[in-house]
């Protein structure tokens, strides 16, 4: 409503209210049936001339602008979301630069606001409005907890927006605090938006780790097996577009050996990575289905990420069972040009990545296994020691039960 505050009929019902006693405690209880009163009958106009009047510069209601808007901050989530939308952006611009003489009342219409953002799948702007909460120099001493969580939650909505810089920004003002947090759901859903900004930020291998450790811990029962297996899966999935490479073998062992993996989605694309078997064109079809659009991105040469781990798995496949071959039969084994197959042979040979030499005059790639058999031979046999000792350690601890 256009016009001066005075004017307004809210103002009128405002001195009346200031006018009809001297207690303090009388004025604040009319004011709080008030704003009760406007809220039951969700006139937003009413609100909005009433937050303008306590606002004002220079009016008798001043004394009264905190705890009339902290009740008008209370009673909002009676709102419907678009009136409380609505009234709590007008409020947040009014407060604009006024924020210290009420933050508690700015804090808690934010979360407000945020909700109502996250509802209507915005977002980005959910993230801004509770980015904007002063937790750090506010006249309010915020604890560890409360401030990790606000600086999680804020990660995790930028993290829905594909923002992983932001998200970044955040999750690394939670990590300076997190020591002091004993929250265990609050822990993990840290730790879980740093595996994902190494996700979003296409940092697969180092992701890959991060969840596969994450979806070994129990976290003494506080988790639910169903979180867990996905953060397997996840692990699975970054896994699978790691760049080939040593560091890569020792993940894919590492998952192979956890007891669930024969229940996660994309098990068999997994294990023929491990076991450096050749994976077709199909396969990949159906496993890309699944993938996050950060995950599908296109990389700088125009091939993306799933592309180039594959094409690279199954050169370094090639390279386990030829010992060398024509530069267009590896081509065809590829299911890409002869040119192509070159350069991504190439680069990981620079790379120390795949041992082996071009001859570029006869058009061969010589694949130098050295001992790699024999080394392959010995992983598979302590793979199997290890599940044999594991196995024994179960017998031992059902043993030990029984004789109790």
């Amino acid at each position: 409503m256009a016009g001066p505050i005075s004017g307004r009929p809210i103002f009128q019902t405002l001195i009346g209210i200031v006018g009809s006693t001297t207690d303090a405690s009388a004025r604040l209880e009319k004011f709080s049936e008030l704003v009760k009163s406007l809220v039951g009958s969700h006139d937003i106009p009413q609100l909005k001339d009433l937050a303008d009047c306590m606002l004002a510069e220079e009016t008798q209601f001043a004394l009264f602008a905190r705890p009339v808007l902290q009740q008008v901050a209370e009673q909002m989530e009676k709102l419907k979301n678009t009136e409380l939308r609505e009234l709590g952006l007008h409020i947040l611009d009014k407060l604009r630069g006024r924020v210290v003489s009420f933050e508690e009342e700015d804090f808690l219409i934010r979360e407000l606001l945020s909700d109502v953002f996250q509802a209507e799948g915005d977002w980005a702007e959910a993230a801004k409005c509770l980015a904007a909460i002063n937790l750090e120099t506010g006249t309010r001493c915020r604890t560890p907890l409360q401030k990790a969580e606000k600086y999680v939650k804020i990660a995790e909505l930028y993290l829905e927006d594909d923002d992983a810089v932001a998200a970044d920004t955040f999750c690394t003002r939670a990590a300076m605090v997190m020591h002091e947090v004993q929250d265990i759901p609050l822990q993990l859903r840290f730790r879980v938006c740093h595996a994902r900004i190494l996700d979003s930020k296409r940092k697969f291998l180092d992701a890959a780790s991060k969840y596969c450790d994450l979806s070994q811990q129990t976290f003494g029962g506080q988790i639910a097996t169903v979180d867990l297996l996905q953060l397997l899966k996840a692990s699975v999935t970054c896994a699978i577009l790691a760049p080939a490479g040593p560091q890569r073998s020792r993940i894919l062992a590492l998952l192979c050996k956890d007891e669930r993996i024969r229940c996660v989605e994309h098990f068999e694309i997994l294990h023929k990575m491990f076991m450096d078997r050749l994976i077709r064109g199909s396969e990949v079809k159906m496993f890309e289905e699944s993938l996050l659009p950060h995950q599908k991105a296109s990389l700088p040469d125009g091939q993306t990420v799933l592309e180039k781990a594959v094409l690279q798995h199954n050169v370094l496949a090639a390279s386990r069972v030829y010992k060398n071959m024509l530069l267009p039969d590896l081509g065809l084994l590829l299911e890409v040009p002869a040119e192509r197959a070159e350069k991504i042979a190439a680069k990981m040979i620079a790379e120390r990545r795949l041992n082996g030499y071009i001859d570029q005059r006869s058009g061969i790639i010589h694949f130098d296994a050295g001992d790699e058999n024999l080394q392959q031979w010995d992983r598979h046999i302590r793979n199997v020691c290890n599940e044999v000792n594991s196995v024994l350690i179960k017998v031992k601890e059902q043993s030990a039960m029984k004789d109790n």
